[in-house]
């Protein structure tokens, strides 16, 4: 529990001013409590953490130095949140956000041990028409704190915070110190499956709540219902669906279904995981051609048939798109736009392809920049998931195949993970894994073998590496008996 303080000077900027810090939310400048009052009642009579709300720049340098002092003589042994909007937000006409220099300079000055809540000033209306966050406002406030060494915590207008989470799923994938918190203005008509959504989306301790009854009450009730049903953003994380925060990247497999019934019908898999569907073009007497899955059977059904089959009975899985035709690239990304917005894709999404590119151009593969071109312009809400030729990979992974890679992603937008091959792997020069990982902070490295490649045996002490570099961001695509022998040798060692 966080207890809340607005923080204001009393007599700010008039003949009266006197530099003191007072307990005051603007307009008003006089108070019968001034800061030291409230900090001292409630250092002596409660063990929750304390937020101060900054509206005037004036009040944060004496306040912290209040903060310093008290610290220093041991009164103050609990989380201190320091509070201020030093961004313009949605629908925020004027400038009236504090000095986010001058801000953030002061607490690495005066109070660095603190918590920063930096957020936007933020306008709504109901009943009007309301803009929510943008891009362009999320990244500029990563570009302000990216490099600070706190704790971060975000406040977002929780009414505003579905319509922008592809860009706040963003921001939190950019470090393990950051979260957000999800606050209710005294009228916004905030949705209880707008926040249920973004629970599902995160872990637990990226998202604090300050919000108002009956929706707090509302909201813990549904969240706690292990039955209810979950809907994950296509372009997030496989955290919490399919991996526990911090846990490890083999326990997530990949599972091939099969297609049945003529045809007609996709094989459900019995088991939790990442769905890989193989997806090629299928042209028809008339009209346009349409992306199929092709199953290892050799049948084939078309991918919406697919995904809408398996929407109806929803499990804890996560769609592996690999395109195994450069022409049904864009098809497939357009059903998955379609069925996006009708609600009927509710896992995180992979698209995958093996890109022709600089040191790697192959001819019959998808053109490197085409996939990232298309996946920005028809659905960009997914994971890209990049592979090598194999006609280049017979001496490993080498320097002119990792930079062109890395340039060909860099800069990125959303998160990649970035396809090996175990054999190539292990003939490759070391830190191959470790260079692709330092690409961003939400890539990760998915290592594949098949048989056809060798034995378990003959790629054991590369998966094993893979792992050693990061177990949370490495990924297997095994046969289900590799993984179980390398899950054994993990357990072993």
């Amino acid at each position: 529990m966080i207890l809340e303080a607005d923080v204001n000077i009393e007599g700010l900027n008039t003949a009266n001013e006197t530099g003191v810090p007072i307990m005051a939310h603007p307009p008003a400048i006089y108070s019968d409590n001034t800061l030291q009052q409230w900090l001292e009642a409630v250092l002596a009579s409660s063990q929750k953490g304390i937020k101060l709300d900054f509206k005037s720049l004036k009040a944060v340098g004496p306040s912290l130095d209040l903060l310093g002092r008290l610290t220093k003589d041991g009164k103050v042994r609990r989380p201190v949140w320091i509070n201020a909007d030093i961004l313009r937000g949605p629908n925020v006409p004027i400038s009236i956000e504090v000095n986010a220099t001058q801000f953030l300079a002061l607490v690495q000055e005066k109070y660095p041990e603190a918590t920063l809540s930096p957020g936007w000033t933020t306008l709504y209306i109901p009943l009007f028409p309301n803009s929510t966050y943008s891009r362009a406002m999320v990244e500029k406030m990563q570009g302000l704190v990216g490099a600070l060494p706190q704790r971060v915590t975000f406040p977002v207008r929780a009414v505003m915070a579905r319509a922008a989470w592809p860009h706040f799923s963003w921001l939190l994938g950019q470090s393990d110190r950051y979260s957000l918190t999800l606050w209710q203005g005294a009228s916004d008509p905030v949705s209880v499956d707008d926040l249920l959504y973004i629970r599902d989306n995160c872990a637990t301790h990226q998202i604090y709540y300050d919000l108002f009854e009956p929706v707090l009450s509302q909201f813990k009730l549904l969240a706690m219902n292990a039955t209810r049903k979950r809907s994950y953003y296509t372009g997030g994380s496989l955290i919490p669906l399919l991996q526990l925060p911090g846990g490890d990247g083999l326990s997530v497999r990949w599972l091939v279904p099969d297609i049945q019934d003529n045809g007609t019908t996709v094989q459900l898999p019995d088991k939790e995981g990442m769905i890989l569907l193989n997806t090629g073009l299928q042209e028809l007497a008339a009209g346009d051609p349409v992306p199929i899955v092709q199953a290892p059977s050799g049948r084939a059904l078309t991918l919406e048939s697919c995904l809408l089959q398996l929407a109806t009975h929803p499990g804890p899985w996560g769609i592996h798109l690999h395109i195994a035709e450069p022409t049904a690239l864009r098809p497939s990304l357009a059903t998955l736009a379609r069925l996006s917005t009708l609600g009927q894709l509710p896992w995180p999404v992979w698209l995958g392809a093996t890109v022709s590119h600089g040191s790697f151009a192959v001819p019959g593969h998808v053109a490197g920049t085409e996939l990232l071109t298309a996946v920005s312009e028809v659905f960009p809400h997914v994971t890209v998931a990049p592979s090598w030729p194999e006609e280049v990979l017979a001496s490993g992974y080498g320097e002119r195949l990792l930079t062109d890679m890395l340039e060909l992603c860099q800069g990125l937008w959303q998160p990649v993970s970035f396809q090996l091959q175990a054999g190539p792997l292990g003939q490759s020069m070391a830190g191959v894994v470790a260079r692709l990982l330092a690409a961003s902070p939400r890539a990760t490295v998915t290592v594949e073998h098949s048989p056809a490649g060798g034995s378990y045996a003959s790629v054991r002490t590369v998966l094993l590496a893979a792992r050693a570099v990061d177990r949370t961001r490495v990924y297997y695509r095994l046969p289900q008996s590799y993984r179980e022998d390398l899950l054994a040798d993990v357990g072993r060692n």
